[in-house]
């Protein structure tokens, strides 16, 4: 995908060469041109291109969604020429959507087509260090998503991804693929549910129970968030997806919260309470990279460290605290990240970014999280805080958190990822 990384950033560059050249003939002024949103190019068919833009964009989320959903499940294993045939295929399918939609089907004023161009800039040149595709996909999906209505977004991800993962399950408990049916069947590991570990289809489901929360919104009813503790209880009972279930309580409570703060109508928040939110992500990040520095190494085995407390904390968080605490003695930080081999596990968002990324993008990274959940408290819309909340709750424990299949919310950073006013946020439909 590198040949797709470099010519998506040419063409942006080229696009807004030709966007200025209004400016310095003196057709258009700077400051409408800083202001005013314009298709790239050309303005021929403006409507036209945005609205099919609109559902190439769409396509290529559902595309997303059925290559993690299916042919990342262990009908992998079956049929090797889903990854090896199909996935290649269907990458440049999802890649195009997305190209297609930024470059042709979407308007820009000059200072939005800026933010989110040297933003794109970064995120590519870490991709070249990194050699993430997926993270690459959640940057170009990110910038794609402009101007699209959120709910349209979610029902997409619902449509593809609730039959895809109904198929897996039912291919599963057939025996077509079942390559751990044996370690089910007699209790010696948890169940898998056709994935090849029990937090991948955990982060499956919790990206549909979040796509469904990010639809409904302010509409959720009580007999639905009843649900949503239903399918916690399954993660925590079934897979023992104990991240995915703790994010589900998570989520319930306060969404619960939100709808008992909104009962008379909306209700905007203070400053003070915007700005507590917004310090939860560097509060999340220095606990993240701060903990590994207090162990003390006393055995041979990863998890054999003290002090006592902090064995403690990094038994209930499954070793997370001392295999970053190996990174740290392992890898060297990168400015623009690194190609991350498969042990250390890095599970802690914050570290894995770190050493995948480096410091620039986290900082990037941090900073649109800051503003997205400042921006939405302050204008009430409390079930989105509630969901971007929840993610960096579930960061600090996965790192799927990079796949727009099992972080649906991450589409709320869009609007300051262009700089756009919050009031243009959601996209929502008229």
């Amino acid at each position: 995908m590198f040949g797709f990384a470099n010519a998506l950033l040419l063409l942006l560059l080229a696009a807004a060469c030709l966007d200025f050249v209004p400016v310095l003939r003196r057709r258009l002024s700077p400051a409408a041109w800083w202001a005013e949103d314009r298709p790239l190019f050309c303005a021929r068919g403006a409507a036209v291109r945005q609205r099919y833009g609109t559902a190439v964009f769409l396509l290529g989320v559902m595309v997303y969604e059925f290559i993690i959903v299916f042919n990342n499940s262990m009908a992998r294993e079956n049929w090797p020429w889903l990854q090896t045939r199909v996935s290649p295929v269907l990458d440049w399918v999802m890649y195009l959507c997305f190209g297609c939609k930024i470059l042709l089907g979407t308007r820009y004023s000059g200072r939005s087509l800026l933010c989110a161009g040297a933003l794109y800039f970064v995120a590519r040149w870490v991709y070249f260090n990194g050699q993430n595709i997926w993270w690459l996909g959640l940057c170009v999906a990110l910038l794609a998503a402009k101007d699209v209505p959120l709910r349209r977004c979610m029902k997409a991800l619902l449509a593809c991804g609730l039959p895809t993962l109904v198929l897996v399950e039912l291919l599963h408990f057939a025996g077509v693929i079942a390559p751990n049916a044996a370690s089910e069947r007699d209790g010696s590991f948890r169940l898998m549910f056709g994935y090849g570990h029990p937090n991948t289809f955990g982060g499956v489901v919790f990206g549909l129970v979040l796509a469904w929360v990010l639809l409904r919104r302010a509409r959720l009813t009580w007999a639905e968030l009843a649900g949503v503790a239903a399918v916690g209880a399954f993660l925590m009972i079934g897979p023992k997806s104990r991240s995915a279930a703790l994010c589900s309580f998570l989520l319930v409570a306060l969404l619960a919260a939100a709808k008992l703060h909104t009962r008379r109508g909306p209700r905007p928040g203070s400053r003070t309470l915007a700005v507590g939110c917004a310090a939860l992500v560097p509060l999340l990040a220095a606990v993240s990279y701060s903990l590994p520095l207090f162990v003390v190494k006393i055995g041979p085995w990863a998890n054999d460290i003290g002090p006592a407390w902090l064995k403690k904390l990094d038994d209930l968080l499954t070793c997370r605290i001392s295999l970053a605490w190996a990174a740290y003695r392992v890898f060297p930080i990168k400015i623009a990240g690194q190609m991350l081999p498969d042990w250390p596990a890095l599970d802690n968002i914050f570290v894995y970014l770190l050493y995948l990324t480096g410091p620039v993008m986290v900082v990037l990274v941090c900073a649109l999280m800051m503003a997205a959940l400042y921006g939405y408290a302050r204008r009430g819309q409390w079930q989105a805080v509630a969901c971007l909340v929840t993610m960096l709750a579930y960061g600090y424990m996965e790192s799927q958190v990079t796949h727009l299949t099992s972080d649906p919310a991450v589409l709320l950073l869009c609007g300051a990822v262009y700089a756009l006013p919050t009031a243009r946020w959601m996209f929502e439909e008229d």
